[in-house]
């Protein structure tokens, strides 16, 4: 496993000097942010004798937010400890009894922390089949370090012993006092929002003194929302560098690909369980692998795998299973890490996540791979399954399109708006009550455009299989693409729940994908036959068509399932189209009131004026 080697230097610098430089650039942001509010909004208070109680308010919010995060900082390892042995069952583990499963992995932390000067961190096991690991402390030499049994089931030891070397990263990178600090500024941003919004000021200047309180309110929640994306992307930075120093430290990138592979085929297999949503949920931010976005991936392992059944069957204590890594199965497996790498949604996916994309942090790490002089565990070719080279003219004019369609419902409404501020400076009543009536036709008009958009006539689409549809680089969030799968019906998607109505399928070749169903009586009706009906489908074959769709997630929207019993019809397509089409009719109704209103002319007559009465000529004589 190379744990004496020490790393080439030269390797660290691409990533090092891309971390370093995104920390003090977000850090440096975000306190700008800050002390571009702090001082205007001081002012403003300042400026009125009712509102001096709250600029002292506000100091004393920010010296309490940075108090209590320095003191949270410092505790913050025994309050997780707790947590941990309290919600997740979390007992200690110390290096020694790992050395007596795995020794070669025991052997390697020791060495990487004796190599960088820190100590070995507090090892900690929870007794749960998910794999996951992951670190917490305030300094380096107060950190602990979370394994799993279920990682301890599915990795061999070059596996582990890189996913060790990742969270052994973020120890050394000291990413505990990074994020802190970030947060801690997020956070006084969102006090001086929550301040400046509640000014209400009294006196001759209290008109502007209340509209800059607004301005600096505004502008403070735009600070705030900006840098909750800053902190997301200073954390896929960091998790890409603790990424590098797990390839440089272990010499062998490719355990580190394997490693997440595997790790996202086991959080995939395992049963959603409410101890597992509240493990991977609690724990989502800190794992190696961020549950939601990594089972993509590991559907489509379980298909590219056929040893995937026997593998996820015999657990047993710490035994190691061997899964061989075939080159049919490693070149297929690569397909489903086009839609990371090219579809421009899957960056917009992104944007919401702690964690680089599986596919991203892979392509990273084979790339280091390549520049330690060792064969790339995948080649990341940009073509597609059938041998055609992506068409990335195709991937940009479809995400445009679906960007304009996404935004649909608030297009109609800013025209309708346009529309009635046009009608009022023309002084045109009718107009301006037409377009301000008009924009919950508007909205409908546009959900109707995405519903139809989102799910388009289904016909009779040729039967396909899970890693076809996750090798498929043109898959969209938005634009439902029609398919017929058929497999086993193994279980429910939220398998903690007995009302749940979501199922999960296991195809011939192994692949899972999760059922969405909706009943004609929504909630009620899901409920009804998640109870009644989802437990006697369970374990049955089937076949079923519908419309898969790919984001963070992936799922096959069901119009119609068959069983060899019975027929199943969902109504997805119905409410995905429906619900702008009600709301359209509702605008109609808006509309046609508004234009009644307004056909009643409330003009008065000229003041001091009174219309001549009109005399009527007699029907008679005197």
């Amino acid at each position: 496993m190379g744990t004496g080697a020490r790393p080439r230097k030269e390797s660290h610098v691409p990533l090092r000097s891309k971390a370093i430089t995104a920390s003090v650039l977000t850090l440096s942001l975000i306190s700008g942010f800050v002390f571009i509010l702090v001082t205007p909004i001081l002012f403003v208070l300042a400026q009125s004798a009712t509102e001096l109680g709250a600029g002292l308010i506000l100091l004393l919010a920010i010296g309490l937010t940075i108090a209590i995060n320095g003191l949270m900082w410092l505790i913050s390892p025994w309050l997780m400890d707790l947590t941990n042995r309290w919600f997740y069952r979390c007992r200690d583990m110390p290096l020694e009894e790992l050395g007596q499963y795995r020794p070669a992995v025991a052997q390697f932390i020791y060495a990487t922390c004796q190599r960088h000067g820190v100590k070995v961190p507090a090892l900690k096991l929870i007794d749960d089949m998910n794999p996951t690991a992951y670190c917490y402390g305030s300094t380096a030499d107060r950190s602990r370090m979370v394994l799993t049994r279920g990682l301890l089931h599915y990795l061999n030891d070059d596996e582990l012993a890189a996913v060790c070397a990742h969270e052994l990263g973020h120890i050394v990178h000291r990413d505990f006092i990074v994020m802190t600090l970030a947060s801690t500024m997020v956070q006084i941003l969102w006090q001086i929002y929550v301040v400046a919004k509640s000014v209400r000021p009294k006196g001759n200047d209290s008109k502007g003194i209340g509209e800059a309180a607004a301005l600096i309110a505004l502008v403070a929640y735009v600070f705030w929302w900006v840098s909750q994306y800053m902190l997301l992307y200073l954390s896929r930075v960091r998790e890409y560098y603790a990424d590098e120093f797990a390839g440089a430290e272990t010499r062998n990138p490719n355990a580190l690909s394997m490693a997440l592979v595997k790790v996202a085929y086991g959080l995939a297999r395992q049963p959603n369980t409410e101890f597992s949503r509240k493990l991977m949920g609690g724990t989502r931010a800190l794992g190696v692998a961020d549950p939601g976005s990594a089972r993509s991936t590991g559907f489509a392992y379980a298909a590219a795998h056929q040893g995937g059944h026997a593998m996820a069957g015999a657990l047993a204590g710490h035994e190691t299973p061997e899964v061989q890594a075939t080159a049919d199965g490693i070149a297929r497996i690569e397909k489903v890490f086009l839609f990371d790498l090219h579809n421009p949604w899957a960056g917009v996916l992104e944007l919401g996540s702690t964690h680089p994309l599986t596919g991203k942090r892979i392509k990273v790490l084979c790339e280091q791979s390549a520049s330690l002089s060792i064969q790339p565990l995948f080649q990341f070719q940009p073509i597609d399954a059938y041998g055609q080279p992506l068409d990335h003219a195709r991937l940009r004019g479809n995400f445009a399109l679906e960007v304009l369609v996404w935004f649909a419902p608030h297009f109609g409404a800013a025209a309708a708006i346009v529309a009635g501020i046009a009608g009022a400076a023309m002084g045109s009543g009718m107009l301006a009550a037409v377009g301000f009536g008009g924009i919950v036709l508007g909205v409908g008009l546009g959900m109707t455009l995405k519903g139809f958009w989102r799910f388009p006539t289904l016909g009779q689409p040729a039967m396909t299989s899970v890693l076809e549809l996750m090798m498929d680089p043109y898959a969209s969030p938005l634009r439902g693409r029609p398919v017929a799968v058929q497999g086993t019906l193994i279980g429910r998607a939220d398998a903690g729940s007995y009302i749940a109505e979501d199922m999960m399928m296991e195809d011939p070749q192994g692949g899972l994908m999760t059922l969405n169903y909706e009943h004609w009586l929504p909630l009620f009706g899901n409920a009804w036959f998640g109870w009644k009906t989802v437990t006697r489908l369970v374990g049955q074959p089937f076949q079923a068509v519908g419309w898969f769709r790919r984001g963070i997630g992936q799922q096959v929207d069901l119009d119609e399932l068959r069983t060899q019993g019975e027929t199943v019809s969902s109504y997805t397509g119905l409410w995905g189209r429906m619900g702008g089409v009600v709301v359209t009719l509702l605008g109609v109704v808006v509309l046609g009131a508004a234009a009644l209103v307004a056909d009643v002319d409330p003009t008065p007559s000229p003041t001091g004026t009174t219309a001549p009465a009109v005399e009527l000529p007699s029907s008679g004589g005197k």
